[in-house]
């Protein structure tokens, strides 16, 4: 390959990542808004401390990742702009490591939510 080919598959690859970026960035903010729902349920029917002290800690947890994704996006925003247009291994490396750490993240979230409908199914009305 020439060196335009290497560039344009340079910034196609950084594309990729920030587009990716910019969807789990959507999916956590989408996070936020079902935590706070969640937090409303448990306020007003559950009213279990422990519950609201584990969806609280979540929606910390989530916020600290919103802005690590935020961040790794303006890293990856500056080097496809003036950086030394080469998209190596390392680049590849950490954005393997977010994904994996996106896909915890939302496993865990899935795991608080199961728990909270198990709660709300054996609630009982009266």
């Amino acid at each position: 390959m020439n060196k335009s080919q290497d560039y344009f598959f340079t910034i196609q690859l950084f594309n990729k990542d920030i587009k990716e970026l910019n969807f789990w960035m959507l999916q956590l903010e989408q996070l936020t808004l079902e935590i706070n729902q969640l937090t409303a349920i448990e306020k007003k029917l559950l009213k279990n401390n422990s519950l609201n002290y584990n969806l609280l800690a979540f929606r910390r947890k989530n916020t600290l990742f919103l802005a690590a994704l935020f961040r790794q996006e303006q890293k990856l925003q500056k080097e496809k702009e003036y950086g030394s247009g080469i998209y190596n291994l390392d680049w590849n490396h950490e954005q393997d490591m977010q994904r994996n750490q996106f896909v915890n993240h939302y496993r865990e979230f899935k795991a608080l939510q199961n728990t909270i409908y198990e709660r709300l199914i054996s609630l009982e009305i009266r």
